[in-house]
């Protein structure tokens, strides 16, 4: 039988349009040490800052996701950072500040962090090369195990949302599957997706299928670069994939 493998939409692995990167020579270590004097909030606003070299002027949005991550039994986090004001001061001081706004200043201003609650250490900077108006979503799901959740990650570029699936492996976020949500949307050529996990026979790992949904936005909306839509799951079953040990990645049937 032969199989197609399903490669990722390359946003994540292609260059960014914007010269800014989170920092090569942080303030402090790339991993932050265990501390009990203070509560992950605080630990996490001063690493962030230190690996992104971040002013005490800027204004930035950070967040906190927690759940089971790994086996090991100890609650983990996902650490969300938006640097929207930092892009747009960035954006001004570019010559080509008018085609960086076409494609809605995409860059590297949405960052993930995570937290491994084993090591009670804080990862460096994942950056996720997307829109600064709209921060990350994390949901969790457990997909590649039934004891500890998986990272869904929803950015975006321009008018399409795209979600992409992590799950830790050596103490490290790794990717392994990713998929638009909704594409185009304010045009005649807009789709919208919904995702179901099945269990399989053959493993732990369970498949994932994919959706047409309907797309629902208000008469009222006019910046579909920001707008996020309602999507409503049809039974329009497009594909569905199953992970194929032999390859380590997700694939559907040809």
């Amino acid at each position: 039988m032969k199989f197609r493998i399903i490669f990722a939409i390359g946003f994540f692995a292609m260059g960014c349009q914007s010269e800014d990167k989170p920092s090569e020579n942080p303030a402090r270590t790339a991993m932050e040490t265990k501390s009990t004097e203070d509560d992950l909030n605080s630990r996490a606003k001063r690493h962030v800052e230190a690996q992104l070299q971040i002013p005490v002027t800027e204004q930035y949005g950070l967040k906190i996701f927690k759940a089971h991550l790994d086996s090991d039994g100890k609650e983990d986090a996902i650490i969300a950072v938006n640097r929207l004001e930092h892009a747009l001061e960035g954006a001004a001081k570019n010559p080509n500040s008018a085609k960086m706004a076409e494609i809605g200043f995409v860059g590297n201003h949405n960052l993930l962090f995570y937290y491994d609650g084993g090591l009670d250490q804080i990862s460096p900077a994942i950056a996720v090369p997307s829109s600064p108006y709209v921060p990350l979503e994390i949901q969790f799901a457990p997909i590649t195990a039934p004891n500890y959740q998986d990272i869904m990650v929803t950015y975006r570029i321009r008018n399409s949302g795209y979600r992409a699936f992590f799950t830790v492996l050596n103490h490290t976020p790794t990717r392994f599957f990713e998929w638009p949500e909704f594409d185009e949307i304010g045009t005649p050529r807009a789709e919208g997706f919904a995702f179901q996990f099945t269990e399989s026979s053959l493993q732990l790992r369970k498949n994932i299928q994919i959706y047409a949904a309907k797309i629902e936005l208000a008469d009222t909306v006019k910046n579909f670069f920001v707008a996020r839509p309602k999507l409503l799951k049809t039974s329009n079953l497009l594909h569905e994939f199953f992970y194929l040990p032999a390859k380590q990645t997700y694939v559907t049937k040809k």
